[in-house]
């Protein structure tokens, strides 16, 4: 007979999904009697190491001063991968902790919605005052509907930290309309939005981009590049191709764990000019440091 101190399983997923990476690492041994420290061993590198699961997440994500040695087999790819880990886990977590709160209402509509039952129950009596109480019931429910739909929006905002300028995307209220003519209609999910919708999405942008691009063959195109870190200060490479008919964005390269010298860059750029067409190129366009200098003299 199981013990009733035994978590469920629900309990233990959420108690999984809080240290998602310990699935890359093999837990050897406890240390001591209390705390979190284990020996634990990466799948990566095979390298045996010892301390919490802060540790382990600063040996695969190559994070800084932790006090452990970053991984060095750990590839990009790998890094992407752990982090969607990361993310599909934190989903979790916070969708397994998620309490209902009641959403704020006014007074005047909990006024509406008292007067209810009495409106309705004097227009089966009354039938001269069927027509005016019907449209007023209406009125009710609309305006009720109405401010639930605001605040769940709202909350939608607060919860997750979403900048109020993205209610000034043309496409924010275009979606609610869009939704509102369909019934019952349920929002593409987490997996829907990264996956099919994203790809459909891409397909179509470089679609209308072809004509853009069939100009190369007659007037060619520059190729430019800038380096840059993101809000998670990661090193980044983005590529441009600039003509005449526009500029088009081509790719970031994320350069975490990779030595931004000139044989590097010189890859990147010959990479793309091959994906373009050497034909087309007319010029390389870099920034002045060092590296990227002499990443032109040899292109």
């Amino acid at each position: 007979m199981s013990s009733n101190s035994e978590p469920s399983s629900d309990q233990q997923n959420n108690q999984d999904d809080n240290a998602p990476l310990w699935r890359f690492v093999t837990r050897e041994a406890k240390l001591g009697k209390g705390g979190g420290n284990v020996a634990f061993q990466c799948n990566f590198c095979r390298q045996i190491y010892k301390g919490s699961y802060y540790r382990v997440k600063a040996h695969l994500l190559k994070i800084k001063g932790a006090g452990v040695a970053s991984c060095t087999k750990v590839t990009n790819k790998n890094l992407v991968e752990m982090r969607r880990v990361m993310e599909e886990a934190e989903q979790r977590v916070k969708q397994y902790n998620l309490k209902q709160v009641p959403l704020p209402t006014s007074s005047a509509t909990t006024s509406n919605f008292e007067n209810f039952s009495s409106n309705a129950s004097a227009s089966a009596i009354d039938p001269k005052r069927r027509k005016g109480s019907i449209g007023s019931i209406e009125k009710t429910f609309n305006m009720g509907a109405r401010e639930i739909a605001d605040s769940e929006i709202a909350r939608m905002f607060y919860t997750r930290g979403l900048s109020f300028h993205f209610a000034r995307n043309p496409y924010y209220a275009r979606a609610f309309k869009s939704a509102s003519q369909l019934p019952g209609y349920v929002p593409p999910g987490y997996n829907a939005l990264r996956t099919t919708l994203l790809q459909k999405e891409k397909s179509n942008i470089e679609n209308l981009l072809e004509p853009i691009k069939k100009t190369w063959n007659e007037k060619g195109v520059s190729i430019c590049s800038d380096g840059w870190s993101d809000a998670q200060r990661r090193p980044l490479i983005n590529i441009m191709a600039v003509s005449e008919s526009g500029p088009i964005f081509l790719k970031a390269i994320n350069c975490e764990g990779e030595t931004k010298d000139k044989h590097f860059i010189v890859d990147l750029l010959i990479n793309t000019i091959q994906e373009i067409g050497p034909q087309k190129v007319v010029q390389v366009i870099t920034d002045n440091v060092a590296a990227c200098k002499a990443a032109g003299h040899i292109i």
